[in-house]
């Protein structure tokens, strides 16, 4: 077998990684804003519309059901249309969404909530594509996770400036704020087009079966385990964002702003420990043991946040959640620097798109497995317990991973 093209290629000219980082990074941002923007003002759209703020879930659920979907096609897609340019429709179906949602009708914010999802599974797809061509096995751990900084980032928008314009002009005006992010980044993503796409086929099929590419990925040791490892860690993740606030409010006495503080050094943590957890992946050249130090980290936190009592400090009940922020936020980008890695050559974005389908799975599956924890323990502690169970479960999936990668070096 020939050598993987990266392993003797030149590096790519600085400009060129500053330029695909940059407009990934971008395109992630819009996306998590947008699918993060009604969220972060429920209560005031749920006003206006006299509904219970508790809709929001299924608003969520809508989302990443959407985005599951079009993850199964978004790698064929790429090879026909080109993944610049399933990265600008993304865009533009992020603004499609917000202008249905803008109606105000429920019918159509359901509708608009599956089309943000639609576009949120055609966002890491070509994005895994693009940078597979602007990394070096000495920075693609780095890369990879600067560019998922636009998860956080983008929450860190849409919380900030969702709840501002919509208490100022309306949420039905405030959903403009990202039609106009999202139709401006397409226009300006256009002039770089041509460079980008250079490589799209139109002989290559506009659509494939949407389980082929999860069939192919399953019968890829290395990848079929990292795909339950991304099921394990998201799960994680959505939990911890969801039901952190809750529970320090409704276990510790804690009030709402004092529990959303803890809320935002998660956030920040997640910020940071996506570029540190890069940064480390890189340094000691193996992103499955990067995964698994993150992983252990993660199941302790966990295990720790069972113990928070009323009586803890304030500030080691912030340190402790930043600290799981900082594990539980920040495998994203060596997660998917490896799936990137270990995919078949050219095959990068379709394998992207099968783990990004039990990804999503596990953002779904997790808030209900977390709620389930409670409604049998009766105390949020023991669903902090069941996570720290999933966090292990993650490191054993690594580890058979790394084994598969090692088994797969060995036939070459």
């Amino acid at each position: 077998m020939t050598a993987r093209p990266e392993n003797i290629q030149a590096a790519p000219p600085l400009r060129d990684t500053v330029t695909v980082v940059f407009f990934m990074i971008w395109v992630q941002l819009t996306g998590s804003m947008a699918s993060l923007w009604l969220p972060a003002i429920a209560p005031e759209v749920a006003a206006g519309l006299e509904v219970d703020a508790s809709l929001i879930g299924f608003q969520v659920v809508a989302v990443y059901l959407g985005g599951m979907v079009t993850s199964l096609f978004a790698g064929g897609l790429v090879s026909r249309l080109g993944a610049w340019r399933i990265s600008q429709i993304s865009l533009v179906l992020f603004a499609l969404a917000h202008l249905v949602i803008a109606s105000g009708a429920l019918p159509l914010i359901a509708a608009g909530s599956f089309i943000i999802g639609f576009g949120y599974g055609l966002i890491n797809p070509p994005a895994a594509h693009l940078l597979s061509k602007v990394v070096t096995p000495k920075n693609r751990n780095l890369v990879f996770s600067i560019r998922f900084t636009g998860v956080p980032l983008g929450g860190i928008a849409a919380s900030t400036f969702a709840p501002a314009i919509a208490l100022t002009a309306g949420w039905r005006f405030s959903m403009g704020a990202t039609i106009a992010v999202a139709l401006g980044l397409a226009l300006i993503m256009q002039i770089f087009r041509a460079r980008w796409d250079a490589d799209r086929s139109r002989e290559a099929p506009l659509f494939r079966s949407p389980l082929a590419d999860i069939r192919d990925a399953w019968g890829l040791p290395v990848i079929r385990w990292m795909c339950f490892t991304g099921l394990f860690l998201a799960a994680i993740q959505l939990s911890l964002n969801a039901f952190a606030v809750t529970f320090l409010v409704e276990e510790t006495g804690y009030t709402l702003v004092a529990a959303g503080l803890a809320l935002t050094a998660v956030q920040v943590a997640g910020v940071i420990g996506r570029i540190a957890w890069g940064v480390l992946a890189d340094r000691i050249r193996s992103g499955f043991k990067a995964l698994v130090i993150n992983a252990l980290l993660t199941a302790g936190s966990a295990l720790a946040t069972v113990f928070v009592a009323p009586e803890w400090p304030v500030g080691l009940v912030y340190l402790l959640f930043f600290i799981f922020g900082f594990t539980a936020m920040g495998w994203n980008g060596v997660y998917a620097s490896a799936v990137v890695e270990h995919s078949p050559d050219g095959r990068a974005g379709n394998m992207t798109g099968a783990a990004l389908f039990f990804t999503f799975s596990g953002v779904i599956a997790g808030p209900a497995i977390f709620t389930l924890g409670y409604q049998l323990t009766g105390a949020y502690s023991g669903s902090f317990l069941i996570t720290a169970l999933l966090a292990i479960a993650g490191t054993v999936t690594v580890l058979l991973a790394a084994s598969g990668a090692r088994k797969a070096a060995k036939d070459r």
